[in-house]
């Protein structure tokens, strides 16, 4: 069966709660191999007792009585924009909960992460947050775990993108007669935009252009837009293994042999308004699913990581 993750895995103690399975979340989230994270209503939620299935309450007015939207309703709403974010399967149980600490850049970045989302309201314009440094360090988990705080808990439309994907959609649609815009214009409308990956594709002058339009027009919109980047702002140099099996084709390889600065991927331009747009993360830290221990460094246990066939 698939996988379900309970609201926050926050250990095992179920004291208190009136239904252990979701917490009293009224959703469970699931995983299933080749689809997005999916929620759904939690079983003690199958049946609304307080409208009866129909959605509508009736509060007394007076005389009379008005109908107004029962809170099941809201958690139908707020389990479609989950479902709508496009959250990787792979970071469906990531929470702030269960983002272990092993260092101060990791302390720093979980505090910044759970602050934004906590205090963010759509109404109000609000700086994003750019996530950079070693792969493996956290970096996607934290905006995995923005992304379900705001949909799930707050009801605030989110989308989750990796860079390299996005731009294989677009090269896709122009070979369905589809226009780059046809692609972004949901990406540009949607309240927050997590894009992860930053810099990962070839640099080439087009996909600078299709970043640049995504960045600008969400700027112009005055909508919050979320970052992460294995590429530091500034220059590094890369401490040498001769023990280190090396892949001379691999990205990361690349990265090492030239030392690459975000700037160098993305261009002047583009990253001037990453610093405007963004409150800047550091975080280096030992890469966990390199080690083959990422469940037990960032909080998710793999025993318990089971996925739909």
């Amino acid at each position: 069966m698939a996988s379900v993750v309970d609201r926050g895995m926050l250990g095992d103690a179920d004291g208190g709660f009136a239904c252990k399975r979701c917490r009293d979340a009224g959703y469970r989230v699931l995983k299933v191999k080749g689809q997005p994270a999916h929620a759904r209503r939690c079983d003690c939620q199958s049946f609304c007792s307080r409208c009866g299935g129909s959605g509508y309450v009736l509060i007394p007015s007076g005389t009379s009585a008005i109908a107004q939207s029962c809170a099941c309703r809201h958690l139908d709403q707020r389990i479609r924009l989950f479902n709508e974010s496009s959250l990787p399967a792979t970071v469906a149980r990531a929470s702030f909960e269960n983002f272990k600490t092993f260092d101060p850049d990791q302390i720093a970045a979980k505090s910044a992460a759970e602050e934004f989302a906590k205090r963010f309201r759509a109404e109000r314009d609000t700086r994003g947050l750019l996530f950079y440094g070693t792969p493996g360090s956290g970096k996607t988990h934290l905006l995995g775990a923005v992304v379900k705080h705001l949909t799930l808990e707050k009801g605030i439309g989110c989308r989750y993108v990796e860079f390299m994907l996005l731009l294989s959609d677009i090269r896709a649609g122009f070979a369905s007669n589809r226009g780059h815009l046809d692609i972004l214009r949901p990406l540009v409308q949607v309240p927050v935009l997590v894009i992860d990956e930053l810099g990962k594709e070839r640099g080439t002058e087009w996909e600078r252009s299709m970043l640049d339009e995504l960045i600008s027009r969400r700027y112009n919109a005055g909508l919050t837009t979320l970052f992460a980047t294995n590429y530091f702002l500034e220059a590094r140099k890369i401490a040498d293994d001769p023990r280190r099996p090396v892949d001379t084709r691999s990205g990361q390889f690349q990265r090492e042999a030239e030392s690459m600065t975000l700037l160098q991927r993305v261009g002047d331009r583009i990253l001037s308004r990453l610093n405007e747009m963004c409150t800047l993360c550091r975080l280096e830290a030992r890469d966990f699913r390199a080690l083959g221990i990422a469940g037990r460094g960032l909080g998710l246990d793999s025993a318990d990581d089971e996925w739909d066939g």
